[in-house]
């Protein structure tokens, strides 16, 4: 597989290289809700790579970067490529499933006038911020039913990003934390999985590690629009355990202080103060002992 990774145009599109793993990570996904895909839209294409083990009759691509989407063509000469941005492609079509990297939290106002103007047509509410969110939901339009998405894992609580949660509701479907999954940086992501017809409020999260190919934890939550839970790491749950231990151990200390300083006060008002005031005519020589614990 040809890869086009001209990193200095890359930088400027926040764009990173999908490692080989993490595009069987998600090709694995893809199969397994639509076993028989056909079609398959990428609104974020760079040269294929996400799209190298899905066999996908026909692939229909927009890529901004032209040396980009000519490395795309020579990689599946079939495929439907068009040289543009995301935000200006109109030709909405269905197809078996959508899959896109977007780059990583590119901002509305770096964006050209044309975009900016676009974007804020379709979705009026997008005034500043980044645009992992429009991505996200715009990608939705090209898709029968399913979008499978890797994106910076601030789309699952940052606050303005908090309107695309709640438009996509109970069609979150997984949301899982992937690890190690790039070539060029060590940057964490999430695999996000959309079912425009699901209506349960349950979906499943889990963390895969593609240094290692294992997903070590699995957990299902319930959808909260203000923030989406991810499965938490083993080590993270014994820490969390630790510090209630550790609390409870601080509360415990706490009661003996206050029960220490009781019996000084007790011992001060009975011996020590009829002592400096010559009440006391014998004084025991015999210590006391106080316990703290």
């Amino acid at each position: 597989m040809k890869e086009f990774n001209n990193r200095q145009i890359a930088n400027k599109h926040a764009e990173y290289v999908t490692g080989e793993v993490l595009r069987k990570y998600a090709a694995e996904k893809v199969k397994k809700y639509v076993p028989d895909l056909k079609t398959i839209f990428d609104g974020a294409a760079g040269s294929g790579q996400l799209e190298q083990f899905l066999n996908a009759e026909k692939i229909i691509a927009v890529e901004i970067q032209e040396q980009a989407a000519d490395t795309l063509k020579e990689n599946f000469p079939n495929a439907d490529v068009y040289t543009t941005s995301f935000f200006l492609y109109k030709d909405f079509k269905e197809y078996d499933a959508s899959l896109i990297n977007p780059p990583f939290s590119l901002s509305l106002k770096d964006q050209t006038k044309e975009e900016i103007k676009a974007i804020q047509e379709e979705y009026p509410w997008k005034k500043s911020g980044v645009l992992d969110d429009i991505f996200l939901l715009r990608s939705l339009n090209f898709t029968k039913r399913y979008s499978f998405y890797i994106l910076f894992p601030g789309i699952a609580y940052r606050k303005a990003e908090r309107k695309a949660r709640e438009i996509i509701g109970n069609k979150l479907l997984e949301l899982n934390y992937i690890e190690n999954g790039f070539k060029d940086t060590t940057i964490s992501v999430v695999f996000i999985v959309i079912d425009k017809e699901k209506k349960s409020k349950n979906y499943t999260s889990e963390i895969y590690d593609c240094q290692t190919k294992t997903v070590n934890v699995r957990e299902e939550f319930e959808i909260d629009v203000n923030y989406w839970q991810l499965a938490k790491d083993i080590k993270e749950k014994e820490e969390e355990i630790d510090i209630v231990k550790l609390e409870a151990e601080i509360k415990k200390n706490n009661k003996n202080i206050i029960r220490l300083n009781k019996e000084i006060d007790k011992i001060i008002e009975e011996e020590i103060k009829p002592f400096l005031y010559g009440e006391v005519d014998n004084i025991e020589n015999e210590p006391k002992q106080i316990s703290l614990f």
